[in-house]
């Protein structure tokens, strides 16, 4: 508006001028010109306007005519206008000079005629002239001749011309005079850019900082006419169609409607056929939606464009509307009929096409289906598809499809299929009570026959109540179903029987009762004599889980193998509807100290369980991730498994999940910084997790019992002995342990021996029973019972033998991949050696121990590394060597593997003698045995021969190189041969 201004006021000095006044539909030229007409007034201008309409375009000079106030319908020589004279004379006269023509007749020099109506022009400007045209893109050509000869000869009187158009689509004529008299200086452009974000935000009311307005802005695309239509749509009720934001308001949908009433019945059939395609679309796709000739719609797509109501899509040959509130208006006003049968040929087109079904579906949810429309599967399929990333909207196209189901039984098992993605959609969706609602509808409407959906929907059904924790409504509703099922006698019926026993005994293991044995064993029986080996697999792991629990080590170590190997062997598809089956296993392996290969367990059923849309079981796969992770010292992604947990388990409803996820981030965040309050948090948090002393563990079960066990482990640093010995010893039970699974006694034991020993009562029982649980083969629970005894061997005297089995106890540890407590006992051995009078011996310790926190990312374990050096007698720190980046397969740091000698109880004697150390290398993740295989296989033997050598059958040393490859993240046997050459 300033440019304008300063133009008025140097009018006088300057002469005739063109203000060229740019911008697209909806920008506000319009308005614009209103507010330079009311200046020019202001500043004592005679202001002329007018306007060019579609309709102006077939009559010469009449935008010109009505500008200067005569009637453009009769030119009779009884006007005695010279100008009016002139108009009827260049309109009857020929597009170009005839030769040897009068000057004065029509045929003469148009150029002379041109140059009377400058000079008339002038003359009228003489006290000062405004003339506005809007929408010049729509003039004639005869007024587009006088703007083009005034811009190549301007008057010199105080004649201002101001023309508005849409660049778009103004011939190119107009475009270049414009653009050559702006070079030249005789005219000025004006161009009219989006809105900025204030400017949207004083448009609009809102607030410049909210979503809202910055929402409405990006798709308006900064235009305030649509940015208002957006508006006012956003606060209507959301319609069935347009499910974002409803339709326009009505006003803008006249608008709109009024340009496209000028429509040939081609250009109408092409623009309601895009509109039938979506955003993007191609001629050819509008020439077979339409059903038009080929070179009739090219011609009718081109008008169209040239119209800007189509414009290119990127690159390519494709297009789309001017802006996508035009589309929902063309949309809107199409009979319905039509748009049935035009949706039906898109649908087939693009189907033909392998359009996916994704992109089909929203087409389908603007025109559903009807019943027994055949559409409702593509539906379907998109929700499926999309349910993990927008489950919302899943749900919606899951509805739409549902209502187009036809009644009868025929039907039942399709609606159940569906009711069943949409209790999932609805899980993912933060929703899982409706997602258990529709789990009833589905079984209140799926018949006893055929069987198979039935149960599958029952099982489904449990394992969500059970998820809940609901699970005494589980339980009665799979003994139901296998009370219907009966004594199996056909295939199908037995591996029907397996699927409902093994979820009735998951379900009693959750909530805390050991599995049934005699259940679990014909479980096996009928899943192998149905040909279900998912199911036996659930069924072998929850057998092993029950030995585990009991303590039957040498069972439990054969069945955990089996189970293991059993669930490398099968693919994912198999496994994909029981992640939970490998959660289970998991858990048996952590409780068996193999973290390693319960790590990579858990992480299969954490990707099965996310590709499935199992959400409600994704909050314990992960929590157990983040535990087995701490257990190995990787206390960063221990971090990040228990922040996932985190975020999913709200979606359960299950708040004994997030009160764990809260703890285990807790736990895993105290570690890897020095925050103090976070280690008080930690502690506070895993004290509230710890099983009330009295009553049967009918809630949280083995599994709660567990990891308030493994989570005391973490932060037996951080709280008060005395209590927490008191506290534990209630909650366990008594004194005899008896809540504790049998496979963690060892740990609970040594637990309350340093706690013992730190509240200055030691108490050498507590070594005594760590040292009669633990299993002779077990690494972990021989770590934890030499660390018990060490706890408890008290003053200067018991000082070498405290620090020998701590020694022995770290490289326990490190056998069994727990690389944390390897770094932490190391720890502990040292003042004892110190105090045994090897300070230098002791600080070699200290610096193993930093490396390993080093690697393990625990700033906490590194401050008490720090901390406990400064306190040793006479010692001065060495120079540590560099540890070199992370290995590129593993992520493991490469340290050093020289060091002083350290004392070994193994020796009898109390001299120091040199003993292995178990460094941190690439091939730390493997088991032993696991080692032994990578390394003959890196000789390049072949399976059989590694079998002869050590003495195996050929099956399980393929189970073992899949464990391996999966753990350096290699995927062949020569990438092994290589990997083992680099790393020597």
């Amino acid at each position: 508006m300033c440019q304008f201004t300063t133009i008025l006021e140097n009018l006088e000095e300057t002469g005739g001028l063109v203000v060229e006044l740019a911008g697209d539909p909806g920008t506000g030229k319009t308005r614009m010109l209103t507010r330079f007409a009311d200046e020019a007034r202001r500043q004592g201008y005679q202001v002329l306007r007018t306007g060019c309409t579609t309709v102006t375009q077939n009559h010469p000079f009449r935008a010109l005519a009505q500008l200067l106030h005569t009637n453009p319908a009769d030119y009779s020589d009884t006007q005695s206008d010279e100008l009016v004279t002139l108009l009827r004379d260049l309109a009857a006269a020929p597009s170009r000079d005839v030769p040897d023509s009068p000057p004065h007749t029509p045929g003469g020099s148009r150029c002379l005629m041109l140059h009377r109506v400058r000079h008339l022009l002038q003359g009228r400007a003489k006290t000062g002239l405004v003339l506005l045209i809007d929408d010049l893109q729509w003039a004639d050509p005869g007024t587009l001749e006088v703007v083009d000869y005034l811009l190549s000869w301007p008057v010199t009187a105080p004649l201002l011309l101001v023309a508005a158009h849409r660049p778009r689509q103004s011939a190119l004529r107009l475009q270049d005079a414009l653009g050559h008299a702006v070079g030249l200086g005789t005219a000025r452009r004006i161009d009219l850019p989006p809105l900025t974000l204030a400017e949207s935000a004083h448009l609009t009311g809102l607030p410049e900082d909210g979503p809202d307005l910055l929402a409405l802005h990006q798709e308006s695309r900064g235009n305030p006419l649509y940015l208002r239509a957006l508006a006012e749509s956003a606060q209507q009720p959301v319609d069935a169609v347009f499910d974002a934001q409803g339709l326009p308001p009505g006003w803008f949908s006249s608008r709109l409607l009024a340009e496209l009433a000028q429509l040939t019945p081609d250009e109408t059939s092409i623009i309601s056929a895009a509109a039938m395609l979506g955003d993007r679309f191609a001629l050819e796709d509008l020439t077979e939606v339409a059903a038009m000739d080929p070179d009739r719609a090219c011609r009718a797509s081109a008008r169209l464009s040239e119209r800007d109501l189509f414009r290119p899509a990127g690159p390519g040959l494709q297009l789309t509307f001017r802006h996508p509130l035009m589309r929902q208006v063309v949309f809107a006003d199409l009979d319905h009929c039509w748009r049935r049968t035009a949706r039906g040929h898109v649908v087939t087109m693009r189907s033909r096409a392998g359009t996916p079904a994704v992109e089909l579906a929203p087409l389908l949810e603007e025109v559903p289906p009807t019943s027994g429309d055949e559409d409702r599967h593509v539906l379907a399929q998109a929700a499926v598809e999309i349910m993990a990333t927008d489950p919302d909207t899943a749900c919606r196209w899951i509805r739409i499809a549902l209502r187009a189901v036809p009644e009868g039984g025929e039907y039942s098992a399709e609606r159940v299929e569906l009711l069943t993605a949409l209790a999932r959609a609805q899980g993912l969706a933060d929703a899982p009570q409706g997602a258990l609602e529709v789990s009833d509808e589905m079984l209140a409407l799926v018949p006893a026959e055929p069987r198979a959906p039935r149960v599958r929907m029952v099982v489904y059904t449990a394992l969500l109540d059970c998820s809940l924790g609901r699970h005494g409504r589980a339980d009665e509703l799979l003994g139901a179903e296998l009370r219907r099922v009966g004594d199996p006698d056909t295939d199908e019926e037995a591996a029907l029987a397996a699927s409902l026993t093994v979820a009735r005994e998951l379900v009693a293991c959750v909530s805390g009762t050991l599995p049934d044995a005699e259940q679990l064993r014909a479980a096996v029986r009928w899943a192998r004599r149905g040909g279900d080996r998912a199911d036996e697999l659930g069924a072998l792991s929850l057998l092993a889980a029950r030995q585990v629990t009991l303590g039957q080590s040498a069972q439990a170590e054969a069945a955990v193998d089996a189970c293991a190997g059993a669930a490398d062997s099968l693919i994912d598809a198999e496994l994909a509807a029981h992640p939970e089956y490998l959660g289970v296993l998991g858990w048996a392996e952590c409780m068996l100290g193999r973290p390693a290969e319960a790590e990579s367990h858990l992480q299969r059923g954490v990707r099965l369980a996310e590709r499935s849309h199992e959400t409600h079981l994704l909050p314990t796969l992960l929590n157990q991730l983040a535990t087995v992770r701490y257990q190995s010292g990787r206390f960063v992604e221990a971090r990040e498994a228990a922040a996932s947990a985190q975020r999913v388990a709200p979606r359960t409803g299950s708040s004994h999940a997030v009160r764990l996820a809260a703890t285990l981030e807790a736990v895993a965040a105290a570690q890897t910084t020095h925050d103090v309050r976070a280690a008080r948090r930690a502690a506070e948090l895993s004290e509230a997790l710890m099983p009330v002393p009295l009553g049967p563990l009918s809630r949280d079960g083995h599994w709660h019992v567990s990891a308030a066990l493994w989570l005391a482990d973490a932060v037996r640093d951080c709280v008060h002995p005395a209590q927490w010995s008191t506290t534990a010893i209630a909650a366990f039970g008594g004194p005899q342990l008896p809540r504790v699974p049998a496979s963690l006694r060892p740990l609970a034991c040594e637990l309350l021996a340093e706690a013992a020993a730190r509240a200055g009562r030691p108490d050498p029982t507590w070594a005594d029973r760590a040292e009669a649980v633990a299993r002779p083969s077990s690494p972990a629970h021989r770590a934890h019972a030499l660390a018990a005894r060490a706890h408890v061997l008290t003053g200067p005297d018991a000082a070498r033998q405290a620090a020998d089995r701590y020694q022995e106890a770290a490289r326990l540890f490190a056998s069994a991949g727990m690389t944390g407590q390897q770094a932490r006992t190391l720890l502990l051995a040292a003042p004892r050696l110190a105090e045994a009078g090897h300070p230098l011996r002791a600080l070699a310790l200290l610096e193993r121990a930093d490396e390993l926190a080093e690697w393990c990312g625990s700033l906490a374990l590194r401050k008490r590394i720090v901390q406990q050096r400064l306190r040793l007698p006479k010692a001065r720190p060495q120079q540590r060597p560099p540890v070199s980046p992370p290995d590129a397969v593993t992520g493991a740091s490469r340290v050093p593997t020289a060091t002083p000698a350290v004392a070994s109880p193994a020796s009898g004697t109390g001299r120091a003698v040199a003993a292995a150390r178990v460094p941190v290398t690439p091939l730390t993740p493997l088991t032993d045995r696991e080692r032994q295989v990578a390394v003959i296989a890196g000789t390049g033997k072949r399976t059989r021969e590694i079998a002869e050598q050590l003495r195996l059958s050929p099956r399980t040393i393929d189970v073992h190189l899949t464990r391996i490859y999966r753990k350096l993240g290699i995927n062949s046997r020569a990438a092994l041969v290589h990997f083992m050459a680099e790393t020597g």
